[in-house]
């Protein structure tokens, strides 16, 4: 019991202490914002009644007044219209940029990659490095609270440029608007004519290095047409020195022609010779003379037989009938790839002039704007929204601290 006494002792004091402080914090609350005064407690004169909305609310909005009107660095705008274009005449064509940005139409996809690329880090360096922009917008020149910090990052500098330009897109026109702010009119437009000319020569890059891997497609295939030609002819020519012969099929043809004629003529003796033997010997020398001539022309026969279907073991000749197939087989292949050469011809040709039909442009609608007045800061809206703001977090704090006050009592 005697070690349980000193502790509740110390509890009762913690709460009276608790109590003191938070009796403390309600009135410095109460005497800031006006709340009535407790029991027994002077009366809250004019004064102090309208101290807690001078300080909370007249005070800040004053300061910032007096900055804005002093001390603030105005910015101006510089305005301009971009469209996306391409050569072609008709528009509904798939864009050649479709695929980086699925879903959306050929001029839409164009302008939503132009509007990604002026808000690119791409393009704040670029601006950066042709217009030394990070140190323009570091400039002690400008008031501290609107300048770029010393140290920023690259980061930093990125989303400060981004806070300092405005794109925008129209789907129903394909229209790109660019605003871009910046402390005098001349910089300004400075900036919006070289972040134009940027953009053109990124819409430019883009739509030439697509036509051209697709032309390049296209000329390899050619490529390789024209070898697989150049080695069909290659073939036909070695089969032609090789066999001594430049034509097969019309060697065939000819000693086909020529077993023809000597079967006539063999014909025609063994017709002679018939009708001589029905009045002459057959030891006669003119019936023997028809028997060899017949015998000749069947030798001959045999042999020119042997040139187009038989095989000389001696000299190991070729058939004659297999190098006419053959070559048959070579003049087909020689037909195919001249047929594919001229197929490719055609389709560079037209891919060619299908690349130069869909090439994009980037048109400017309207030239960049020179402002006369400046844009940013929006004075009156930004000391409007802040007194509003303020009057807002005051109001509620009063509530809350007469809140605070009906509980305790």
């Amino acid at each position: 019991m005697e070690h349980k006494e000193p502790i509740q002792d110390a509890r009762k004091l913690d709460s009276g202490a608790k109590r003191i402080r938070l009796q403390k914090l309600v009135g410095a609350a109460r005497d800031l914002f006006g709340g009535p005064a407790e029991e027994g407690a002077p009366p809250v004169t004019g004064v102090r009644r309208w101290a807690g909305l001078a300080v909370c609310v007249l005070l800040p909005l004053l300061l910032v007044s007096v900055y804005y009107l002093v001390w603030v660095s105005d910015r101006y705008v510089s305005s301009t219209q971009l469209i996306v274009k391409e050569n072609g005449s008709n528009q509904n064509m798939a864009s050649p940029l479709g695929f980086l940005v699925p879903g959306v139409g050929g001029e839409s996809q164009d302008a939503f990659l132009v509007v990604n690329y002026i808000q690119s880090l791409d393009m704040a360096l670029y601006l950066d490095e042709k217009l030394d922009l990070a140190d323009y917008y570091k400039s002690d020149r400008y008031d501290v609270f609107s300048r770029l910090a010393e140290d920023a990052s690259q980061e930093d500098y990125l989303e400060y440029y981004r806070s300092h330009i405005g794109v925008g897109h129209d789907e129903q026109t394909g229209i790109i608007s660019i605003e871009m702010q910046a402390y005098e009119p001349d910089f300004a437009r400075k900036l919006v004519q070289t972040v134009t000319l940027k953009s053109e020569d990124f819409v430019n890059a883009i739509s030439n290095q697509l036509a051209e891997k697709q032309v390049a497609f296209v000329r390899k295939e050619l490529d390789f047409a024209q070898a697989k030609l150049r080695t069909s002819k290659r073939e036909i020519l070695d089969f032609q020195n090789r066999n001594k012969v430049v034509s097969p099929e019309d060697l065939t043809k000819g000693i086909s022609g020529i077993i023809q004629e000597l079967e006539a003529q063999r014909a025609t003796q063994r017709a002679k010779l018939t009708a001589a033997k029905t009045y002459l010997n057959p030891g006669s020398s003119q019936i023997v003379s028809l028997e060899a001539e017949i015998d000749a022309l069947e030798q001959q026969i045999e042999a020119e037989k042997v040139r187009l279907v038989g095989v000389a073991d001696e000299e190991g000749e070729e058939r004659l009938n297999s190098l006419s197939a053959e070559f048959q087989n070579l003049k087909l292949e020689l037909q195919f790839a001249m047929d594919a050469y001229q197929a490719g011809l055609t389709a560079l040709e037209t891919a060619r002039m299908e690349a130069s039909s869909r090439l994009k442009h980037l048109m400017v609608v309207s030239e960049p704007s020179l402002a006369e007045e400046a844009e940013y800061p929006r004075k009156i809206y930004n000391l409007t929204s802040l007194a509003v703001i303020l009057l807002l977090i005051y109001g509620i704090v009063k509530m809350l601290v007469a809140s605070i006050r009906d509980h305790r009592m």
